[in-house]
């Protein structure tokens, strides 16, 4: 049989190659005295799309195909005609393993079998798919080893790193707070982390479809299903809710988001979504709430309570420097509880210090040997203090402008105390005693002790906080006691 009949000119690289090699020059000896085995395996292997190799005689001198020539890279075509432990050195005993069981009539096959190989002069770490069949010679015993080799390696990279990108996303999902999940395109979920399953008390089972819903607020299903409809149209997913904590068996606010997953043609394949604890956000947010409707309520009585003092002073003094002074104290006063105010959460108020705070204001503390303080803790609530404070006020005005401290042997004593009431509620009295007074010609011209402090201790008191008051001015003595109800809120404790 001739060269040209066996292997066309132009038929194929390698076989151009096969046609032209010198044979002659190796143990298989010119084409023209080949057996028939070995050209009809040749001629098979040209013509075969797949990379092959055929390993011929005992030393496996190589005839391959062009897709083997892509295969072998840098090393075709010097490969065409060598031997394959030499052709391929650096895999001599894997190549010497396929030899000796193939020539002995076995077969081997490898599925992502990792060899290093050096087909551009370094070492390259290759995943193959081999399979190696023996070929049989005119006798009926195996003359030689054909082999098909499907490189796997940029399949095998991609799947580890497909796997390593995985168990990344595995260690970021399991290690953030929030409690992350992948769900379908309807919402049905397909994964949920383990910080979902510890939180709801599910299960990776149990939550999976629409099993996850049962761990929502029945009041929040009908949010989060109308979520999930608009989610495809409008290509992002976005609701609160609450969610059972299962521990503490409650249901706290949560907020859940969603980002789709998109093929290469943007089309949504599934959505990666997290579910963020906002409970303490939205207890802090109704707190802030009920402060601001506060504060402006507290704002609208204070407006009206310096509106009253500007009237009642007005009406005492008249317009004119007396009545910028006293007006200014009085707002001072004012100014001066809105700062034990603005502490109290801090700094409980006591009544005495809100005593002190005004003879301190008024420089009285000066005076210690001739002002007595006595009385028990008395924690006063803030609704109580504002009206309170005023009333200490004017009566520690007069008795420093017209009373006890005007003299040199005037006193004053502030006692109080605290006792259960017939019907069962406990009440805190107040005496305000000064003794010593005496009316001077220097106080000729003051004022009647019965104007705006009058008014605050006989008529605002009882009416504000339900206060029982007595107001006594004598020749030479002030008793003024001031009786109100002490809620639970307002704590009693030994003297101080």
């Amino acid at each position: 049989m001739s060269e040209a009949c066996i292997f066309s000119a132009g038929c194929s690289e390698l076989a151009d190659l096969v046609r032209t090699y010198r044979w002659a020059d190796t143990p298989l000896g010119p084409i023209a005295d080949w057996p028939q085995s070995l050209v009809f395996a040749v001629s098979t292997l040209l013509q075969s799309p797949v990379p092959i190799v055929l390993l011929w005689g005992e030393d496996g001198i190589m005839i391959y195909n062009d897709a083997y020539s892509g295969f072998a890279g840098g090393r075709h075509p010097e490969l065409l005609g060598s031997k394959v432990r030499e052709g391929w050195p650096e895999v001599a005993d894997f190549n010497d393993n396929v030899m000796r069981v193939g020539l002995a009539g076995g077969t081997l096959s490898y599925r992502d079998q990792e060899l290093t190989l050096h087909r551009y002069g370094r070492p390259e770490r290759v995943w193959m798919n081999l399979d190696y069949s023996p070929v049989f010679g005119e006798d009926g015993r195996p003359a030689g080893v054909i082999a098909i080799v499907v490189e796997s390696t940029e399949r095998v990279l991609a799947e580890r790193r497909l796997r390593a990108s995985e168990e990344l996303f595995r260690t970021l999902a399991q290690g953030i707070p929030q409690l992350v999940w992948r769900a379908a395109i309807d919402g049905a979920c397909i994964w949920s982390s383990p910080q979902w399953q510890a939180y709801t008390g599910q299960t990776d089972a149990t939550s999976l479809g629409w099993g996850w819903l049962e761990a929502v607020h029945p009041g929040d299903e009908a949010v989060a299903e109308a979520a999930w409809r608009e989610a495809p149209l409008s290509g992002h997913l976005s609701f609160e809710h609450r969610l059972r904590n299962a521990a503490e068996d409650r249901f706290c606010w949560f907020q859940t988001r969603a980002a789709p997953v998109r093929d290469a043609r943007g089309r949504i394949v599934e959505w990666l979504g997290t579910s963020t604890d906002i409970d303490d956000l939205r207890q802090l947010q109704e707190r802030q709430q009920v402060m601001v409707a506060e504060l402006q309520h507290r704002t609208r009585n204070l407006l009206g309570v310096v509106r009253s003092i500007a009237k009642q002073t007005m009406a005492q003094t008249g317009p004119g420097e007396t009545f910028r002074q006293r007006f200014n104290d009085r707002l001072s006063a004012l100014s001066r509880v809105q700062g034990l105010l603005s502490r109290s959460d801090q700094e409980p108020i006591t009544l005495r210090a809100l005593i002190e705070t005004e003879l301190a204001a008024l420089d009285a503390p000066a005076m210690p040997a001739r002002i007595r303080l006595h009385g028990p803790v008395v924690r006063l609530r803030k609704a109580t203090v504002q009206t309170f404070a005023l009333a200490l006020h004017e009566l520690a005005t007069n008795a420093l402008k017209y009373g006890a401290l005007t003299t040199a042997h005037g006193r004053l004593s502030v006692t109080w105390r605290t006792y259960r009431a017939d019907d069962g509620g406990g009440r805190l009295l107040v005496e305000w005693v000064e003794e010593g007074l005496v009316r001077g010609p220097e106080l000729a011209d003051a004022p009647p002790r019965g104007g705006y402090g009058r008014e605050l201790i006989e008529h605002a008191l009882p009416y504000a906080l339900k206060a029982t008051t007595s107001y006594e001015l004598g020749a030479t003595a002030l008793h003024c006691s001031i009786n109100i109800p002490l809620p639970e809120g307002e704590a009693a404790g030994n003297p101080a």
